[in-house]
């Protein structure tokens, strides 16, 4: 509240929003785009397809909230205009009020006040059969209505009771009938409730009336009749001040209604302010980690393939000639003579030369 009128508070938050398409006499002054300091680096709608559809889809609710606190700031400072008028009105109401009670008593001396309680217990007597009448008509309604739901109740009965020894009912049936009997039970609460309404107002009628009737063989006729005019004049001064004041209760009431929605629009925007931001820092979060990939993936394919492995070669193995060796026929027994001992190398080179003659010249170790 600033001066005497509501000043709507922009939140700095709201200015992520993409509101290229809000009219200019919504747009407060200094209102512009900036980002949020949070991973939002764009001012404006942003230039991916799917990021601008997605943005999109948040902020299609932004003109129309924007709109309704136009028009609420707007109820906010006429009817606080309008209250500040009818508080004034009724002050100086009042203080008429109580310049001309000083009057009425010095002109009518202590009657005024003698007489006072009379007087208000004939208003709250007058309250009170303001309320029976109004009792009396919301009984007689309920119970008409009461009625005429028996009467149909009765009706339907009698219509599904005739051959019912030879016919069931269908599911249309029961339901009319189901219907019928609920309303009856409902109508019967309704009376009920007015019936009790009624039996308190008059209640409080009675309890009136019994005091008016103690205050008048208390007060008395004379004083009664002497304070009587001086009486309705403050009377109607006082009309006027109860109407001033319900005046100023419903002024209040539409001003926290517009206040009320002021705000509700006002969450509103920065809810859809939250969700952009969210949106955008997830598409950047996709956008680092699709970047990430593809840079590994380049990394990789850069780098020099490694030799391949070649198996070892295999060598054949190589396949000897099978040689059958000549058998030698040895003789089991030597002559003693023909031994060859170890002292004797002619021996040996003997035993040699047989072995080499054994073997022949075309064996494999010739």
């Amino acid at each position: 509240k600033s001066q005497g009128g509501f000043s709507p508070a922009w939140p700095p938050s709201y200015c992520c929003l993409p509101l290229c398409s809000m009219p200019e006499s919504l747009e407060p002054e200094g209102f512009h785009a900036a980002d949020d300091g949070e991973g939002s680096d764009v001012d404006g709608p942003s230039t991916d397809p799917a990021l601008r559809l997605r943005e999109q889809e948040l902020t299609r609710d932004v003109p129309a909230l924007l709109e309704v606190m136009n028009r609420t700031s707007g109820e906010v400072n006429v009817f606080e205009k309008q209250l500040t008028q009818a508080q004034e009105n009724y002050r100086h109401l009042f203080e008429r009020w109580n310049r001309l009670f000083d009057e009425l008593r010095g002109h009518y001396g202590g009657s005024i006040d003698r007489a006072r309680p009379y007087f208000e217990a004939g208003q709250r007597l007058k309250i009170a059969t303001q309320s029976v009448q109004a009792a009396v008509r919301d009984f007689s309604a309920a119970a008409s209505q009461h009625a005429q739901a028996k009467t149909e109740l009765r009706a339907v009965e009698e219509r599904l009771g005739y051959g019912a020894h030879k016919l069931a009912l269908d599911g249309d049936q029961q339901d009319g009938l189901s219907k019928c009997t609920v309303r009856v039970l409902k109508c019967q609460e309704e009376r009920d409730l007015r019936e009790r309404d009624y039996a308190r107002a008059l209640r409080e009628y009675q309890e009136a009336q019994e005091a008016v009737d103690a205050w008048r063989s208390q007060v008395g006729d004379s004083t009664i009749r002497r304070a009587l005019p001086g009486w309705k004049q403050l009377q109607r001064h006082q009309q006027r001040l109860e109407e001033e004041q319900a005046r100023i209760a419903k002024l209040a009431e539409k001003t926290k209604a517009a206040k009320a929605s002021y705000s509700k629009s006002m969450r509103e925007l920065d809810r859809i302010s939250m969700s952009v931001h969210s949106a955008r820092r997830e598409h950047s979060r996709e956008q680092e980690s699709t970047s990430a990939r593809c840079s590994a993936t380049d990394e990789v394919s850069s780098q020099p393939s490694a030799p391949e492995e070649t198996p070892p070669e295999v060598v054949p193995e190589l396949e000897l000639p099978k040689v059958e060796l000549p058998k030698v026929e040895m003789p089991l027994e030597l002559p003693e003579n023909d031994l060859p001992t170890a002292r004797s190398a002619p021996a040996r080179a003997w035993c040699a030369e047989d072995h080499l003659k054994l073997l022949g010249d075309d064996g494999p170790f010739a």
